[in-house]
């Protein structure tokens, strides 16, 4: 078995995130130099190229894909299990910031507390309540060291995790609207409302919720701006138009006059747990794993 030199792994999983040796070597906090040393090392090992690399380019070639999907796991399960063991030999708890947006995911993190103090987890959880104007700035800022959000979640600087839970998607309408009498809705039918728009998330997220063209390239009409659910529910009850959410606004949010029609030929609204890019969080992967734990027992019914 090949004996793997100590930053060897930890130099491939940065430079697998990154794709840039001069970011990479400043995050190891070593030279560029040092770090092509090192994954060099790691490829004689392992017998084949990890990474396609010119002057301008930084890519994984087929075999680095693989051994990263495989390493990541297990790389910060370590991590975690010496976080874990040394704030428990020191009787310290792990304080995790926690940004939580919407009433589900509310619902989910008081249950996921639950699960943590039943596995007697050093992790404290620390809930910050973001609203949906705040977008991704609380992350940014490092106020909180991770958050809930629905994907796309492609911004600069923020790493999305696995998609953790997916729920159909919802049209909100007016229940004065024509649509509203309606078991469900279409695609093709956003073309019959205008939709509601966030100007504080980025264009393809709105591009997502809010598509200016249904699959047959009908234009959909743009509605007003919001700055929160609850304006845009005020604003969709008032007849300004409609707005795409997860199917659980139906179960948390409902309000007078809007009515929430399932969108049957859309594809789900996925929700992940985002982070800084290249930020160590400890013991993220055993928050992780009770989020799962509770999402699985039915924690977002």
């Amino acid at each position: 078995m090949a004996v793997v030199e100590p930053g060897e792994l930890e130099t491939f999983l940065v430079l697998a995130e990154e794709l840039h040796f001069g970011r990479t070597a400043q995050r190891r906090q070593v030279s560029p130099q040092r770090v092509s040393q090192l994954i060099q090392a790691l490829e004689r090992r392992i017998g084949d190229a990890l990474f396609e690399r010119t002057s301008r380019h930084v890519a994984l070639t087929d075999l680095g894909r693989q051994f990263r999907d495989r390493l990541q796991p297990h790389f910060q399960g370590i991590q975690d299990a010496l976080a874990c063991a040394t704030a428990t030999a020191h009787g310290v708890t792990c304080h995790l910031r926690i940004g939580v947006f919407s009433t589900l995911w509310a619902k989910v993190i008081v249950e996921v507390a639950d699960v943590l103090r039943a596995r007697r987890s050093p992790i404290e959880l620390l809930v910050h309540e973001i609203s949906a104007g705040d977008a991704f700035e609380p992350l940014l800022r490092g106020e909180v060291d991770v958050m809930n959000a629905s994907l796309p979640a492609q911004e600069q600087g923020i790493t999305a995790g696995p998609v953790l839970l997916e729920e159909p998607r919802v049209l909100a309408i007016s229940t004065r609207h024509p649509l509203a009498r309606q078991d469900g809705v279409s695609l093709e039918d956003l073309a019959r409302t205008p939709l509601l728009v966030a100007p504080y998330m980025s264009a393809y997220w709105n591009e997502d919720r809010s598509p200016s063209l249904t699959p047959k390239g009908r234009p959909i009409p743009r509605g007003p701006h919001i700055s929160s659910v609850s304006e845009g529910l005020a604003l969709i009850a008032a007849g300004k138009g409609g707005f795409c959410f997860g199917a659980h606004m139906a179960r948390y949010n409902q309000f007078p006059g809007v009515a929430f029609l399932p969108v049957r030929d859309a594809l789900p609204v996925r929700w992940a747990l985002v982070r800084l890019s290249g930020a160590r969080v400890p013991l993220l992967r055993d928050f992780t794993d009770a989020v799962r734990t509770v999402l699985a027992d039915g924690g977002c019914a």
